[in-house]
């Protein structure tokens, strides 16, 4: 089976969140089935640099990188204008299936409409990104009047990773029988990282860790209020992740409420930074809104460190069912302050032994694969 996965950052562009590395996970355990991948996408890669070539390679996967007419475009405004795709439009035929990740994007779009006229089934994974939330709101209602309500109707099968998110494309006006639940995999590159995230940020606390972009609908700013609730004053803040225009906002918040010297930002973490610092935390809070899925409450369990979520979202949803942390209602900074203040070591241990064992077994990429694949094949 040949297959084409359409994504607009890929390996490695992690600065831009956990599309590029979930597609990328999906990618290499296709391969390992039998799955014959090839990737298209653009040479984003952060906000100040590009990927270095056109071409590549990886784990089995061909992947065809082209270059966008403005990376700042593509880093602030996920204005995605990759120049030379057209020469896509002929080969798009040669494929069984075209698996889109993410939504209301040029490139996704383009390869969406291609894919249509030739008969090749398609697939949206969107990810969160189908409903018009937080950023820019109005000019992505206008792209959906003229190109997003168009794709969906040519979208043959919706891939959701919660029931949450398959409400959302329920109150879109999607067909329940053209809606499959696949939640996404968890993949951690080591529990027992040999870095000391401690030693480099001079940390000699305990800490609580959000991990993820710095935008509105996050709720970092939550975090930051239950600091200043809590009884324990020792007790550090440590954000990491890339800023996508709220930290300023943040350190004004942190600095009102007089905690600016227990709050740490590191920027954003790769592994293996990223595991040592779910592996030191006291907890990790990602209680965000709109949260559909959410790797990091569960690649933080991995690492032995509990998780606190918000009860809006699919995250909740899939954190309930693992045992591994606590819920909490969207926006309630002193829910998250009294977990805080009530929280040991010792619960630590015992919160995330299940859990741990509920993760691998039904959030692996291996089982994620053959789902994914039992659609390609239903489609084909």
């Amino acid at each position: 089976m040949r297959v084409l996965q359409v994504v607009p950052y890929f390996y490695s562009a992690w600065a831009y969140g956990g599309i590029p590395r979930l597609s990328y996970h999906l990618c290499q355990a296709l391969v390992k089935q039998g799955v014959e991948v090839e990737v298209i996408t653009t040479d984003a890669f952060d906000e100040h640099s590009r990927l270095g070539q056109d071409f590549y390679q990886v784990d089995g996967i061909s992947v065809r990188a082209y270059r966008n007419l403005s990376n700042y475009l593509a880093y602030h405004w996920q204005v995605f204008l990759p120049r030379g795709l057209k020469k896509e439009k002929d080969k798009i035929g040669g494929y069984q299936v075209v698996h889109i990740h993410g939504h209301r994007n040029f490139l996704n779009t383009y390869l969406s409409f291609w894919a249509g006229e030739k008969g090749i089934p398609l697939v949206l994974q969107p990810n969160g990104t189908l409903v018009n939330i937080e950023r820019r709101r109005f000019f992505k209602a206008i792209y959906d009047l003229v190109w997003g309500n168009r794709q969906l109707k040519k979208t043959s099968l919706f891939i959701a990773v919660s029931e949450a998110e398959k409400n959302q494309f329920l109150s879109a006006g999607i067909s329940e029988e053209k809606i499959r639940i696949v939640p996404n995999g968890v993949y951690i590159e080591s529990t027992s990282p040999e870095v000391d995230f401690r030693k480099k940020f001079k940390i000699n606390s305990e800490y609580v860790l959000y991990l993820g972009k710095l935008t509105p609908r996050k709720g970092v700013e939550y975090l930051v209020q239950a600091l200043s609730l809590s009884q324990r004053k020792e007790i550090l803040a440590v954000i990491a992740g890339n800023d996508m225009g709220i930290k300023s906002r943040l350190e004004k918040l942190a600095e009102k409420l007089g905690v600016q010297e227990r709050v740490i930002f590191t920027g954003l973490l790769t592994s293996p930074w990223k595991e040592s610092a779910y592996r030191n935390a006291l907890l990790t809070v990602y209680a965000g809104q709109y949260e559909i899925f959410g790797l990091v409450p569960f690649e933080s369990i991995l690492c032995g460190t509990p998780a606190v979520v918000a009860d809006d979202s699919g995250c909740g949803e899939w954190l309930r069912k693992s045992g591994g942390g606590w819920i909490v209602p969207y926006g309630d900074a002193r829910a998250i302050a009294q977990i805080i203040d009530n929280f040991s070591q010792e619960d630590k241990a015992e919160k995330v032994k299940d859990a741990q064992r509920w993760i691998k077994e039904n959030l692996n990429w291996d089982k994620i694969a053959q789902q994914v694949k039992e659609i390609y094949q239903e489609l084909v």
